[in-house]
């Protein structure tokens, strides 16, 4: 039996890959259907595992330094919220020896991506391996603020403990600059994260309306797929509003036929404006299938980006606050036992452990809803912290079971648990 939390999410003992896996070359593998994350390198496997049983892995390169640099971060300065980084970010300036079509797009794409382009990083993510700092996946981001902000995939920083960010200035003095990054926050369920690094005058890109998008509509696809820089590719809007995500949290993600690989993860899909209107995050691999990628909505990740930057996770998710093991139907038939949630630790510092709940009971419903046939997860998805559910609890005693009905309050989810 497995232990899980409240979010469905297995309990496991964090470990870092072994040395012989990352060196190992290992050939694709690619089943009738499997989805696939953009990052480069075994962080690219993530959305694969995620949604489907097949696994699509790519070949690792490793790169060792004995130097574990920390970037200078200075927190102490007051957090600022999205909108204050976007305002200084202005669209890119007009010029008279570019042509525009009549609604305000770029005429050639060749222009659009001059202007935009240097908005684009490459990211690189190593792990402490004994010591050393090794590299383990590559992905892409986009910066959001002149002053260093980076939006990126949680899929392509989950397994780090370091990361480089790469930044283009063709703008300035066309040369190239690596910095350490610190990572402001993260989330699964959205598969969003946030860097930053200590720069300024940066290229920022703006953050446009992904609810003014149609479909046929032209967009742009910019990141680093197999380490191959600043790569472009061009498409139309193939489907909008679409659900091909399962986590609870997921958020609305843009089809395109833009071509996306392996690395593309976290760039920018730009519109014709040269605004960015999606997160590239993953792709469709199937042998009766190609040109089916996606990218979370902009307007969808801002509020997520916001809570990330201003509290390091996304506010407003109701947690429970156990772990437990699910018990199935079928094995507790076998064995005589209750079916359902069997609580097994408590966390002490939030309302549950005031509830009366104990360790060993089993939960079969909350609110009224199954926990054995349905998902927990998604019903806490319908929860606010603070708010209270009924826990129906089978509790074993001296000489039978016994069912009884907990009123526990609901904590929120920090991303801590």
């Amino acid at each position: 039996m497995k232990d899980y939390n409240e979010n469905n999410n297995e309990i496991k003992t964090p470990s870092k890959p072994r040395k012989e896996h990352l060196t190992a070359k290992v050939a694709a593998l690619i089943a009738a259907v499997a989805i696939v994350g953009g990052g480069s390198g075994f962080a690219g496997t993530y959305l694969a595992s995620k949604q489907f049983n097949n696994t699509v892995v790519e070949d690792q390169v490793l790169d060792t330094n004995n130097s574990l640099p920390s970037p200078n971060i200075d927190t102490s300065a007051p957090t600022p919220t999205l909108d204050d980084l976007q305002a200084e970010v202005s669209a890119p300036t007009s010029n008279t020896e570019i042509e525009y079509n009549s609604d305000g797009t770029y005429k050639y794409t060749r222009d659009l991506v001059q202007a935009v382009s240097d908005s684009i990083v490459y990211i690189d993510v190593s792990i402490n391996y004994n010591g050393s700092k090794t590299l383990y996946s590559r992905g892409s981001g986009v910066i959001i603020s002149k002053n260093g902000y980076i939006v990126t995939n949680n899929h392509v920083v989950e397994s780090g403990d370091y990361f480089s960010v790469k930044v283009n200035d063709n703008a300035h003095d066309g040369e190239s600059k690596t910095y350490d990054a610190k990572l402001i926050g993260m989330d699964s369920d959205t598969d969003l994260a946030v860097l930053k690094i200590e720069a300024e005058d940066l290229t920022a890109a703006v953050l446009g309306d992904s609810d003014k998008l149609h479909i046929g509509d032209d967009c742009f696809a910019i990141g680093n797929p197999l380490g191959l820089e600043t790569s472009v590719s061009k498409g139309i809007i193939s489907g909008l509003n679409r659900q091909v995500n399962t986590a609870n949290y997921a958020l609305t993600s843009i089809q395109t036929d833009a071509a996306i690989n392996s690395g593309n993860s976290g760039g920018g899909l730009f519109n014709g404006y040269g605004e960015v209107i999606g997160i590239v995050n993953e792709k469709y691999v199937s042998s009766y299938a190609e040109s089916l990628g996606f990218a979370i909505t902009i307007n969808d990740a801002k509020g997520v980006i916001e809570d990330l930057i201003s509290k390091g996770y996304v506010s407003g998710r109701a947690l429970l606050g156990i772990t437990y093991t699910l018990i199935p139907e079928s094995y507790a038939n076998r064995y005589g036992i209750p079916a359902g949630m069997q609580v097994k630790s408590i966390d002490s510092s939030l309302a549950i452990s005031r509830s009366g709940l104990k360790v060993g009971d089993t939960i079969t419903e909350i609110d009224g809803q199954s926990v054995i046939t349905g998902d927990v997860s998604k019903i806490l998805a319908a929860k606010k912290p603070g708010d209270t559910v009924t826990l129906t609890v089978v509790r074993s005693g001296n000489s039978a079971n016994r069912t009884e009905k907990i009123e526990a309050v609901l904590s929120e989810n920090t991303g801590n648990t």
